[in-house]
């Protein structure tokens, strides 16, 4: 079997920069992130999350669409992961989960959606022949 994993790492680097403006300050900062190793420090990792949104047989010669692994991840996905699994944008989801279009649990700051939550959200959004609203 083989596993998509999606890692999402937030570091934080302390940076003194001379500048006039706020604005000069963070264009400085951009301008050095952009060039390749141009940004060069201390860098503290302060967190750390995985989810497998997808697991590909090597059996199915890549012909099937991509399975929401049921077993082995998370119960949990981040918005970012469900988004992915269900074709939509972060963008999207996250308007669908601002306006009550599908629920969400909440973990600190943080949102996620469960896989029932993902399954009952396609189920209440599926339907048969010709669909006006």
């Amino acid at each position: 079997m083989r596993y998509k994993v999606i890692v999402s790492r937030v570091q934080t680097a302390e940076r003194y920069v001379r500048a006039t403006t706020e604005e000069d300050a963070i264009r400085k900062i951009q301008d050095e992130l952009d060039r390749p190793y141009g940004f060069l420090g201390q860098w503290a990792t302060v967190d750390t999350g995985m989810d497998i949104v997808e697991a590909v047989s090597p059996m199915s010669g890549g012909d099937y669409p991509p399975q929401l692994n049921q077993r082995d991840g998370s119960y949990m996905l981040s918005l970012k992961a469900a988004g992915k699994y269900l074709g939509l944008s972060y963008s999207s989801l996250y308007q669908l989960v601002i306006t009550g279009e599908i629920e969400h649990v909440m973990v600190g700051s943080r949102r996620y959606i469960t896989r029932d939550q993902i399954a009952d959200f396609i189920a209440a959004n599926s339907h048969k022949g010709y669909h006006s609203r």
